[in-house]
């Protein structure tokens, strides 16, 4: 069964300190079956559609032999959700595996990545759905892309696990893979509509020629700025404080010279280590975002990138998990919200899984400049919960509810929809 590897922690002294327990509603809004047709294992992020309704992806389950499904939940009366499927993947068709979630754009169209694609070509595809009310989901999936497996010598990248796609202002997609056919280093690539159909570009070829400017890309979605440069983390490569490296935080921009790439931060360990979840900007232009392992407790940070004016970034720990039992090894991406604060999901915390079942947490900024963290929920794997909560928290429209999924747990430990009133 594939499951993100990521969430195996790494061992960390256990110290005692106070955080701070926020007393929260949380609720169950639908548990996936263990026969599999409503799909199983979602571990992708949810997206709202402007009237309410959520999209997201399970790894798992569908008509096809498991390899995943797109699904709706649908907001009916005095609170309920409805779960639909909009879409079976079918590995001879198109894909299989589709992790990462999906993008909306502003036609209501859906985009997403498979981490394995079709026939002898499977590394993976990049895929369309296009409201259809001739089709008997409403919807007509399409594959954009398939994208090659590394053994066979490609070089437009293979495999994009974790990666979903972000979208420009004119309807280009952008991604990163975890591999590429001739230095298994990854790719940034781009996705533009043509008169021919989609074509890709190769925007950067990570571990070229070592991996100091970053190995293994595609561990979450990249981000855009308003200028259309690409921003996100690369688990490995950088400093050599690691193994492997660190991991770093990069930026591919276009030039007059192409696209380059910049690096924005190279951990050491100390100060974190394997940054697996995405990055997430605030009106001032400062990014945030996490390393799974790392810092001085070895349980992963938050960390703050600010600009300095000068090109260069200055890097601050807001956060150094301390402990399983209030979570540690974050790999969600943040959410932002109005008024600055911000949340994640993490590993750690009680019940029966390895390491604990994990967390929904919270960042509150403070005054003097330290920030306030705090336990939303602690997941215990039982059937009135859930376990393993990989997806990224996001508001609803009205900013009172947080929705999230995680890969296991609930009435048959296939995953669950989850809403938290913080």
């Amino acid at each position: 069964m594939q499951r993100n590897q990521a969430w195996t922690l790494l061992a960390t002294i256990l110290i005692t300190v106070n955080c701070a327990w926020a007393r929260s509603q949380f609720r169950i809004l639908h548990s996936f079956r263990n026969d599999g047709k409503d799909g199983n294992g979602p571990t992708g992020s949810l997206v709202f559609d402007p009237a309410g309704n959520l999209y997201s992806t399970t790894e798992e389950g569908g008509a096809y032999g498991g390899c995943g499904t797109v699904f709706k939940m649908t907001p009916g009366a005095n609170g309920t959700w409805t779960e639909s499927v909009l879409h079976s993947f079918n590995q001879s068709i198109d894909g299989c595996y589709p992790g990462p979630g999906l993008t909306l754009d502003a036609h209501g169209n859906l985009y997403g990545t498979t981490s394995s694609g079709m026939g002898t070509n499977d590394g993976g595809t990049a895929f369309e759905m296009t409201p259809d009310s001739s089709s008997p989901s409403g919807w007509t999936t399409t594959v954009i892309h398939r994208f090659c497996h590394n053994f066979h010598g490609c070089k437009d990248g293979s495999d994009p696990e974790f990666s979903g796609v972000a979208i420009d202002h004119s309807g280009r997609l952008y991604g990163t893979t975890r591999r590429d056919g001739s230095t298994q280093g990854g790719v940034a690539y781009r996705l533009a509509l043509t008169s021919e159909g989609w074509k890709e570009t190769i925007l950067y070829t990570f571990c070229s020629p070592d991996c100091s400017d970053g190995y293994l890309v595609a561990g979450a979605t990249p981000i855009l700025d308003g200028a259309g440069n690409l921003y996100g983390t690369a688990q490995e490569g950088g400093l050599s404080d690691c193994s492997l490296g660190c991991g770093l935080v990069f930026e591919v921009n276009h030039t007059s010279k192409g696209w380059e790439e910049v690096i924005l931060y190279e951990f050491h360990g100390s100060d974190g280590e394997t940054p697996f979840g995405g990055l997430v900007f605030d009106s001032e232009g400062n990014i945030y975002g996490t390393t799974q392992a790392g810092g001085k407790n070895g349980s992963g940070t938050v960390f703050k990138l600010t600009p300095a004016g000068d090109g260069s970034w200055k890097h601050t720990i807001l956060y150094d998990f301390p402990q399983f039992k209030n979570g540690a090894g974050p790999v969600s991406t943040l959410t932002l919200d109005k008024a600055g604060n911000l949340y994640g999901t993490a590993a750690g915390g009680i019940g029966p899984c390895s390491g604990g079942c994990g967390v929904v947490y919270k960042l509150a900024p403070g005054s003097n400049g330290k920030w306030t963290y705090a336990v939303l929920h602690r997941f215990t794997d039982a059937t009135n919960d859930g376990a393993e909560p990989y997806a990224t928290p996001v508001f609803d429209k009205t900013g009172k509810h947080l929705y999230g999924t995680t890969a296991f747990g609930g009435t048959d430990n296939m995953g669950i929809v989850y809403e938290i009133t913080p």
